[in-house]
């Protein structure tokens, strides 16, 4: 792999692939009998929706694991050039990073609120299912302020928000994650043993905290390894097994990824196996970024145009999708559950590509524009050392402005 860290697009495309598997975990939602959660849901054995969810066919709907896969994948990129570059600019960071989120998330609800304004949001499902917990037949502008709230808000009028609180959390946490991710850096596989351990103990005692924040740090350890991985990927290439291997990596890890589905619905019979599996998805993840990056055919499907095109609306996808899908289930009432689909599905591809144009790419020059102004305020104020310029140019390389949302 280049030292430049040009075939860090093939995250853009894993980041593409895993925003479409998002969307289509909330399409299916809208049908009650789509398993929630391992367990949950009605769907009889046999049925389409338990092939769907409990078999391997579950990878193109775990919405919930590509979530984790983005968290690994933010890790990685926003950590990278904090451990590359000397003189990192941190008073440009944080401005720069808050207003790069804060932008997009704020017109996301705006739009969302516009979404759910345009039509009675009155289900004729049950209580408990995803549409009825999802929809807002009372809606105020009070959602507006809860929604645009990451941190202490509720997202009831776009609910993919509640991952953003944890991208923002990491965000401004940054610092102990790089010295984290730095101090095990000798000990990476104990780093790594450790974030699954908190992952499991979050998700065995229902902490959130716990649960989502040690993904990025995963991500932020490949950083600090990368070049670990570039050099072992660079020998595995060179040897005659090398996509056998490759092969038994990228299967294994997407396996591993939904593995609390393939048990099957007595999942949740078994108390202690649900969280352990998921403890491991993390690295399950991780290894489907490793795969991405090291095994030439899969890097090639991940660098070519359709999936780059998702990678880049991927951020506005993600924002958008759900208020979109939930209109059209009311817009299309009394219709089969999937008609509403045909209609929302190919609509919310179009609007994250007008979204991407008109709020995500202006987010980014307004981003380094604020990142700029903070960092030349502070050297007006406190002056700076010499030999800092150049550290100071830039707080984010190329490869976070395509991948990281």
């Amino acid at each position: 792999m280049t030292k430049n860290g040009a075939r860090l697009t093939a995250l853009d495309g894993l980041r593409g692939l895993a925003a479409v598997v998002v969307l289509l975990h909330h399409a299916f939602y809208t049908n009650p009998e789509f398993p929630g959660a391992p367990g949950g849901g009605h769907a009889p054995v046999g049925s389409p929706m338990w092939w769907i969810s409990y078999t391997p066919l579950k990878l193109a709907t775990a919405g919930m694991e590509s979530v984790i896969v983005f968290f690994v994948l933010s890790g990685l990129v926003v950590t990278l050039p904090v451990v590359r570059r000397r003189g990192f600019d941190w008073v440009a960071y944080f401005p720069r990073r808050v207003v790069r989120l804060m932008v997009p998330v704020v017109a996301s609800v705006i739009l969302a609120a516009a979404w759910v304004a345009a039509i009675p949001q009155v289900s004729t499902q049950a209580n408990g299912t995803w549409l009825s917990n999802s929809s807002t037949p009372n809606f105020s502008w009070e959602y507006i302020v809860k929604a645009v709230d990451l941190l202490g808000g509720d997202g009831q009028i776009n609910n993919p928000l509640w991952s953003l609180r944890w991208e923002l959390a990491f965000s401004l946490l940054l610092p102990v994650f790089a010295i984290a991710a730095l101090a095990v850096r000798r000990w990476w596989i104990g780093g790594l043993a450790l974030a699954c351990a908190l992952t499991w103990l979050g998700a065995r005692a229902g902490s959130a905290e716990l649960e989502y924040l040690p993904a990025f740090f995963v991500g932020a350890v490949i950083a600090v390894r990368l070049d670990l991985v570039r050099n072992a990927a660079d020998r595995i290439n060179r040897r005659w097994f090398r996509h056998p291997l490759w092969a038994l990596l990228t299967v294994g890890s997407a396996l591993l990824l939904i593995a609390p589905w393939l048990v099957g619905p007595g999942v949740g019979q078994i108390l202690e196996l649900d969280p352990v599996l998921k403890g491991l998805v993390p690295i399950a993840a991780a290894g489907l970024v490793v795969a991405a990056l090291g095994w030439t055919p899969l890097r090639a499907l991940f660098e070519s145009r359709p999936l780059q095109f998702l990678g880049a609306i991927s951020f506005s996808l993600y924002l958008v999708h759900v208020p979109i899908i939930i209109f059209s289930t009311y817009l299309f009432a009394g219709q089969a559950w999937y008609v509403p689909l045909l209609f929302a599905i190919p609509l919310a591809v179009l609007v994250a590509v007008g979204f991407r144009w008109l709020i995500e790419k202006r987010s980014h020059g307004w981003s380094k524009a604020v990142g700029a102004w903070a960092s030349d305020r502070y050297r007006t104020w406190f002056g700076r050392e010499d030999g800092e310029e150049e550290g100071r140019r830039q707080s984010a390389p190329a490869s976070e402005e395509r991948v990281v949302g």
